[in-house]
């Protein structure tokens, strides 16, 4: 019988070169930098903007507050006036007094909690609040509104719409029939500069634009 030579089969077994390892590791570690890159940014950004949307709600919230109090300052009073404490209000601070009590229980006194409210910014510990102080609460008298709080900033207005000048004459804080609110609250910075997705501090502003209603000009437009 005859014997067929036969040839053996040749299998190539070779793998990347180190070349190409070199190449394929380079190229994965640039992927992964920009992802994580892009990663970082998006997490920044993320907690950013939920500083940055509690921040507003707390500061409406007490924008909406002060504005409904100061609104209504002298109600209850025998003459038309804006119920503003004249000496006690300037550019950063405002306390209004009204008669809550005087057409449900007859009261001609000032004398029950939410009466007598002063709005300010405290400094504590190097942070600002803005604070509501009731002089007629019963137990804690002062309330933090909002926090991250940069500036509390009042403007008194004439019936004519002119700026009342109350840092030099406190009294004509009497003859503002609207008030201008304005409240600066801080975003920190989130991350370091110059690392990916760094966010540098910035201050948004809230203004609200309140009507004395019960001042005699008030009274005669409405």
């Amino acid at each position: 019988m005859a014997v067929l030579n036969q040839k053996p089969i040749k299998t190539s077994d070779a793998g990347f070169s180190l070349p190409e390892l070199l190449v394929a590791m380079t190229i994965t570690l640039v992927i992964l930098g920009i992802a994580s890159t892009l990663l970082a940014t998006s997490f920044n950004v993320r907690t950013r903007e939920h500083a940055r949307v509690d921040s507003i709600a707390d500061v409406q919230r007490a924008v909406n507050i002060m504005s409904r109090e100061i609104a209504i300052g002298g109600y209850g009073f025998d003459s038309a006036t804006n119920g503003l404490v004249v000496g006690d209000c300037d550019g950063s601070s405002i306390r209004v007094r009204s008669n809550l009590n005087r057409y449900s229980d007859n009261s001609t006194t000032i004398e029950s909690a939410g009466e007598d409210v002063k709005y300010l910014v405290d400094s504590t510990n190097g942070q600002n609040y803005l604070v509501r102080h009731d002089n007629f609460a019963s137990g804690n008298q002062s309330t933090v509104l909002a926090n991250r709080i940069d500036s509390l900033t009042v403007v008194y207005l004439s019936s004519t719409n002119t700026t009342l000048d109350v840092a030099a004459d406190p009294s004509q804080v009497a003859n503002a029939v609207r008030v201008r609110i304005t409240v600066g609250a801080n975003l920190l910075a989130d991350g370091r500069p110059g690392s990916p997705g760094y966010q540098p501090e910035t201050t948004i502003q809230l203004t609200s634009e309140v009507a004395l209603r019960n001042k005699s000009q008030s009274l005669s437009t409405f």
